[in-house]
């Protein structure tokens, strides 16, 4: 069969997928979840003086409000009442918004509190969320998780849970305290903090989620599918009982300074500062524009490092804030199909200010202005960077909009630009601009299935135009997932703020997922997942076949949160030019096809030592490959964790043999919730590089930092080496 008959094939099963999943409104079990959720409402108390913030709440005022209660179980038994009692308040005066938490606890000695640091992994914790659907608009929210440890994380969640910023900081307040049969918080949110319609009369969506570790039990207050993210704002109940608030001016300015030292093994150390200031205005309820000058990364955690044997480029995430708030604004197509596959991502914010091997390129500033106007959505992004290592600074634009056609719907276009500062082409670039446009569309027929497509177009000095384009099917049902799409990336294609893993190829993938649960959800085992995929590419003119890969994995999912999982994939390959695998090794041009196996187990990583191994082993090109890899990371307390890994890449083909090394070891400090130290040492055997990044974190005050920062990096003949500080304080109008 051709090629264009297999994906014409591929693409018909769109259909049956789509009927199946405008008929799954996902489990409901026993109970009818919207008359449930329907039900849930609450009403926060006005007072007329402010809440101690002290964990404890023991203020007459709080018995005046009545408690949201008898929450359900997301998991393990689904609509089940919650095993452990919860009971939250809410009151308010004209500054915040007070929130007041009892979570009973029949054994408090056992409360997990894994970490104390912002922003932690909350579920490994003992943990209480709050989620706010300010505009209740049933898409969106902002979400403030506190573990029992009283350790924060924020986040803003988008189009019902699917795409979630933690990235995003907010101003708020909290404390706890751990109790003889219960654990206790007190929250205060500034009305200054949130986003909300001008209006007298205030109803916002509403649900809180709580985590009891030791047991892995999610409830919810509202009930939401276990499929889904308790960030799923179409399944929040109301709060009601705010009037008369304000948001205030909503105007934040963040002055900061930095001291740098650098040095090289070859030379003499070098003295450098600099300051800048970043700026946050809320110009209306839902816009917000941001601006820095001088803008400072030195503060950004080292990327993890990766062993390389492919021939594509390797993906590292963004971890520069300015770029990652409000992700969604900027998102072209599915996020969680990005999450997954990285062959096309439309918008990668890592082109900006940085170079190819990773170093910073000076950052003079940038402008971003995000949110809604009624049924619009805008993103718009200016930055422009300095010269760097004989580049001349470039000028990157991004400009994102899109319109709601209907509530489950919208239709989008969007632009994203490079120019290039002298007029002349960059060095090692095609041309002095990069310029790509194109449209999208997003269908969500039911709360399981999403739809997308785009496409868009590149205009490049000097490169012929081409384009590229995505289209496919996300459906999450309680027991059934299934992913189609197909993507297509031209021979010409350019995109400088995009991520490109392959041109010249069309690619149809699919996958399907079966997941079984026992009868009893106090068994040992929590969910069994079978799952099939494949994925076919072509050249771009869909008349030869490049690669197939296909294959079958089991998982397990056991009572206490760790997992084991086994893999088998067949890999098909055509090579039309001669690929180096490593040095001295190179694959001749030829068809090639072997088979791999992995295994791997993550244990509770919860518990106060936890630990993951895996093993690959199989044919790979002309020869065998195995990969072995474990790590191991010991919780001392709530206040020191440290973390080691290690793994073994060993390669043998007829040409010669090849072997390289990744160890990682962490060191994670938390003092207190407001004061951290971590240490991020690695070992690149395939570079034979040792890089240790060392940083001191002191929150003097709510977003103001202090920050000193080690960096060294130790190559063949170099050592680099580098200490950072930075301050910034936060003026907040």
């Amino acid at each position: 069969m051709r090629v264009r008959e297999l994906i014409a094939s591929a693409l018909l099963a769109l259909t049956p997928f789509a009927a199946a999943a405008a008929q799954e409104n996902g489990a409901t079990g026993a109970i009818d979840v919207e008359a449930v959720r329907a039900a849930k409402r609450v009403a926060a108390v006005r007072v007329d003086e402010p809440i101690v913030v002290d964990g404890t709440l023991d203020e007459p005022m709080w018995r005046q409000a009545a408690p949201a209660t008898d929450f359900l179980q997301q998991i393990p038994d689904e609509y089940q009442p919650a095993s452990e009692r919860t009971e939250v308040r809410f009151l308010y005066d004209d500054e915040s918004l007070y929130v007041g938490a009892v979570m009973f606890d029949p054994d408090p000695d056992r409360l997990v509190v894994n970490e104390l640091r912002r922003d932690f992994q909350g579920f490994q914790n003992d943990v209480f969320t709050l989620v706010l659907d300010t505009f209740s608009d049933r898409r969106n929210s902002y979400g403030f998780m506190v573990n029992a440890g009283g350790a924060q994380r924020d986040v803003q969640a988008f189009e019902n849970g699917r795409s979630n910023d933690a990235n995003w900081n907010g101003v708020w307040f909290v404390r706890t305290q751990i109790g003889a049969d219960r654990w206790t918080l007190e929250m205060s949110i500034p009305f200054k903090t949130l986003r909300f319609p001008d209006t007298d009369v205030q109803q916002w969506g509403l649900n809180v989620m709580r985590i009891v570790r030791r047991t892995y039990e999610f409830s919810t207050w509202a009930p939401v599918p276990r499929q889904l993210s308790h960030y799923a704002a179409g399944y929040a109940g109301t709060l009601s009982g705010i009037s008369g608030v304000r948001r205030g001016r909503d105007l934040r300015v963040t002055p900061f300074a930095t001291a740098a030292f650098n040095g090289r093994s070859s030379g003499a150390w070098r003295r450098d500062g600099d300051g800048g200031v970043d700026v946050k205005w809320g110009l209306t309820s839902s816009l917000l524009l941001d601006a820095s000058l001088r803008t400072d990364f030195s503060q950004v955690e080292a990327d993890e490092q990766q062993i390389n044997l492919t021939r594509f480029s390797l993906f590292f995430p963004e971890k520069r804030q300015f770029f990652l708030e409000n992700p969604a604004n900027f998102q072209v197509g599915l996020a969680a199909t990005e999450d997954e596959r990285r062959d096309l991502v439309p918008f990668f914010s890592r082109r900006i200010g940085l170079s190819s091997t990773g170093q910073p390129i000076p950052v003079i500033g940038g402008l971003r202005l995000t949110g809604r106007a009624g049924r619009n959505a805008i993103g718009l992004l200016t930055v422009q960077t300095d010269d760097f290592e004989g580049t001349p600074g470039a000028n990157f634009s991004v400009l994102r909009m899109t319109r709601d056609l209907t509530p489950t719907s919208s239709l989008g276009a969007f632009y994203f630009g490079r120019e290039a500062g002298s007029g002349q082409p960059a060095a090692g670039s095609a041309g002095s601009y990069n310029r790509v446009g194109g449209i999208d569309f997003r269908l969500t027929p039911s709360r399981t299935l999403e739809i997308e497509a785009f496409a868009m177009r590149s205009e490049t000095l000097g490169r012929e135009d081409d384009w590229a384009g995505r289209t496919g099917l996300r459906w999450d049902a309680n027991a059934h997932r299934a992913r189609l799409g197909l993507v297509h990336i031209g021979d010409a294609f350019r995109h400088d703020l995009g991520f490109v893993r392959r041109r010249g190829v069309g690619s149809v993938f699919g996958a399907y997922e079966r997941v079984l649960r026992p009868a009893h959800a106090s068994a040992l085992f929590r969910e069994h997942t079978l799952r099939v995929d494949t994925d076919l590419t072509s050249t771009s003119g869909y008349d030869r076949f490049l690669t197939r890969v296909g294959g079958a994995a089991y998982e397990l999912s056991f009572r206490d949160g760790s997992s084991f999982n086994a893999r088998v994939t067949r890999t098909a390959e055509r090579l039309n030019e001669p690929f180096m695998v490593a040095s001295g090794l190179t694959i001749a041009p030829g068809s090639y096809t072997y088979d791999t196996w992995r295994t791997w187990y993550q244990s509770d990583r919860s518990a106060v030592m936890s630990g993951d191994a895996s093993i690959e082993a199989g044919e790979f090109w002309t020869g065998t490959q195995r990969i072995a890899g474990g790590g191991l990371r010991v919780r001392l307390n709530e206040h020191v964790a440290a973390s080691a890994s290690l793994s073994r890449n060993t390669i043998d083909l007829p040409q010669g043999s090849f072997a390289a090394t990744l160890a990682r070891l962490r060191l994670d400090w938390s003092f207190s919730p407001r004061m951290f130290l971590n240490a991020f040492v690695q070992y690149n055997g395939q570079s034979d590089s040792w890089l240790t990044n060392i940083r001191y974190n002191l929150i003097h005050r709510p977003l103001s930092d202090i920050y000193v920062v080690w960096n060294e990096t130790r190559l063949p003949g170099e050592t680099r080496r580098a200490l950072m500080l930075k301050y910034t304080h936060l003026i907040a109008f």
